[in-house]
């Protein structure tokens, strides 16, 4: 008798347990991310947030199915009268749908540093005054597309060779220019976005290359060299 109640209690416990048989698409799924570099891990399924982590390593229970991370290094938006941030990131979609998942992220260049030099002009820099203005002012901070909003920058001169250089987020269109003035009045407008384009920069690949522009006003002619980027990703920090 007593072999029997001990055989019932056996049996019970492994009803309430988990077992190879039973349906476990209720139960969650143990994530682990590794980012390294990155100085921010978010978590989405579909539109619900599931985390926001400072750091590069995340260990989470998260819910069965596909989750959205986005590991980042750098602001997404570029607040009003200032260029691009340096932003690494990525976004990739992580299976969730067994007991342990586990995703490894490399950071990608979501940004394109743009050099203008004109032609026969003192270290490469005119006396008209410079603005860089366009219609895309970032990128989403979950799916990592152009976001539309407000660009304006005052291209700087380049430290350490000739011209300017100024950071641009990823675009969508054509609608980057560069607006020459003097005494207040414009009197040269460069497309940018247009010359840009008509040299087949891929402002959809994974990690974006630089454009240099060398430009010969009096002939109104422009020599655009795509850079292509090769990484590694390296950070500079000062303290």
């Amino acid at each position: 008798m007593r072999r029997r109640i001990m055989m019932g209690i056996l049996g019970l416990v492994a009803l309430v347990s988990c077992s190879i048989k039973e349906d476990r698409s209720d139960c969650p799924c143990y994530l682990t991310v590794d980012a390294e570099r990155a100085i921010s891990v978010d978590g989405w399924f579909g539109t619900r947030s599931l985390f926001n982590v400072i750091g590069g390593f995340v260990d989470r229970q998260v819910p069965r199915g596909i989750v959205d991370i986005v590991a980042s290094h750098g602001r997404f938006s570029v607040p009003e009268g200032q260029q691009m941030d340096s932003l690494f990131a990525r976004r990739i979609p992580v299976d969730t749908d067994g007991e342990s998942a586990y995703a490894r992220v490399t950071l990608c260049k979501n940004f394109a540093t743009i050099e203008l030099d004109f032609k026969d002009e003192d270290e490469g820099r005119t006396d008209y005054d410079l603005l860089a203005t366009g219609t895309i002012s970032g990128v989403d901070a979950r799916s990592l597309n152009p976001e539309e909003g407000s660009f304006s920058f005052v291209p700087e001169p380049n430290t350490d060779g000739r011209g300017y250089a100024f950071r641009v987020p990823r675009q969508k269109d054509e609608t980057l220019k560069l607006l020459l003035s003097k005494d207040g009045n414009i009197v040269e407008t460069i497309d940018l976005g247009y010359l840009v384009a008509k040299t087949g920069f891929d402002w959809k690949a994974e990690s974006l290359g630089d454009i240099a522009i060398l430009c010969d006003l009096p002939a109104h002619t422009f020599t655009i060299t795509v850079k292509e980027w090769e990484g590694p990703v390296t950070f500079e920090i000062t303290i």
